[in-house]
């Protein structure tokens, strides 16, 4: 008991707030100078509820200063106060038989049960990845009541795949000196990589890896992009 209370002594608790409803982890939070003065903010991405609701926050001390609602298929540049949509993913294909399921739901020539069966199945040859967003919340809604108050809601809307960011990183652009320009690089959920141009903001090269989506790619990057790009 002693030694429990020895340790804990050699914390300091800088802020607590028991109501700050903050979902996060720790890969998700960092420290960034954003306006040039030497005074660091705290940058959180809160994920909501798991699902809707996820925000970009920027904290002064213990005061929200900012915030804006994330989206994992756009890129936001943050510069200064001002915050400019500059480059959107691009939307993928759907699966033929993904679409064709939603569109005879739609017209009614499938009940909700088959439908769910058939994403089910789909999702077991294709992966998670493989589907559209639509699809993947409407398989989680295990009972019949939530299936058919879900098909009623979206059945009428386009269906679209779209990908997301699931890491990113800079990488110099022509020179290796800390003060250099750098490219931001985008890794997605569909196995993509993009290199962004920092100045136009468009995608300078893009790479696929392999097709072998739902991968979770990781990115280390070595040299500078004019050279030979590893």
């Amino acid at each position: 008991m002693g030694e429990k209370s020895n340790s804990s002594e050699r914390w300091l608790t800088a802020h607590h707030d028991p109501l700050a409803s903050l979902y996060t982890f720790g890969s998700c939070m960092a420290l960034a100078d954003l306006h040039g003065d030497g005074d660091s903010k705290l940058i959180i991405a809160d994920l909501g509820t798991g699902a809707y609701n996820m925000k970009l926050k920027v904290y002064k001390g213990t005061n929200l200063i900012a915030s804006c609602t994330s989206c994992g298929c756009v890129i936001w540049e943050l510069h200064l106060h001002l915050q400019k949509l500059k480059a959107i993913l691009q939307t993928l294909e759907v699966n033929p038989t993904e679409f064709d399921a939603w569109n005879q739901a739609r017209d009614e020539l499938l009940d909700v049960s088959m439908l769910y069966e058939i994403l089910d199945s789909l999702r077991q040859e294709v992966g998670e990845c493989g589907l559209t967003t639509r699809s993947q919340r409407f398989l989680m809604c295990h009972d019949h009541a939530s299936q058919l108050t879900f098909l009623e809601q979206h059945k009428g809307f386009l269906l679209k795949r779209q990908t997301v960011v699931t890491c990113f990183s800079t990488l110099k652009k022509s020179h290796a000196e800390d003060d250099a320009i750098s490219c931001l690089v985008l890794g997605t959920e569909s196995a993509n990589i993009f290199i962004l141009d920092p100045e136009a903001f468009t995608i300078l090269n893009s790479n696929s890896w392999n097709g072998k989506t739902g991968w979770r790619l990781m990115l280390e990057l070595i040299t500078p992009f004019t050279e030979d790009q590893r």
